[in-house]
């Protein structure tokens, strides 16, 4: 998973980032290996990383849990909780395979304005997403985020860039079940 090397700015450390799901309906008749590889994924998961704030310049450790659930056809769905700086960041969304145009779809969305869509890229034997707020336009943060299916694992990178002061906070999660 390519690593972003910006950051979430302290302030946005409090909100809740929440995935949502796409507005696409799931596929009828989705080719079987790609549905497959979505739903490797489910069970439950835990994660350690770390994430470097823009108000302190500090590493801090980031602990996280997540599930992963089968919701549908062709659909995961996941929610998750972590902990960093004394803070609780909400992660939920939803990944899925849509028959309809062949490819990987994700969207997340948060209370600090973030609308991200993105298309996932197969690579090796999993998947790649990268989603960069589409709503940044007149807002105070920019957020990006990465996520991975790779190896029975999960990898998770977020970015967030304080627009006013050009802060930079990331943080690094790998998950394993």
């Amino acid at each position: 998973m390519r690593s972003l090397h910006r950051a979430l700015p302290a302030k946005v450390m409090g909100c809740a980032i929440v995935l949502a799901s796409l507005p696409l309906s799931g596929p009828a008749f989705a080719a079987q290996e790609d549905v497959d590889l979505l739903k490797s994924y489910v069970g439950d998961w835990r994660g350690r990383g770390s994430a470097v704030l823009a108000s302190t310049g500090k590493e801090e450790t980031v602990v996280c849990r997540m599930a992963v659930e089968d919701t549908g056809a062709a659909r995961i769905t996941f929610d998750g909780r972590c902990t960093l700086a004394g803070r609780t960041i909400a992660v939920a969304g939803t990944m899925i395979w849509n028959e309809q145009v062949g490819q990987y779809e994700a969207a997340m969305s948060s209370v600090a304005s973030f609308q991200g869509v993105a298309i996932g890229r197969r690579s090796g034997g999993g998947i790649d997403f990268e989603l960069i707020n589409r709503n940044a336009e007149g807002k105070e943060y920019r957020i990006e985020a990465a996520m991975a299916l790779q190896d029975a694992q999960i990898g998770m990178d977020f970015q967030i860039t304080d627009l006013s002061t050009g802060g930079v906070t990331t943080a690094q999660v790998p998950f394993t079940q």
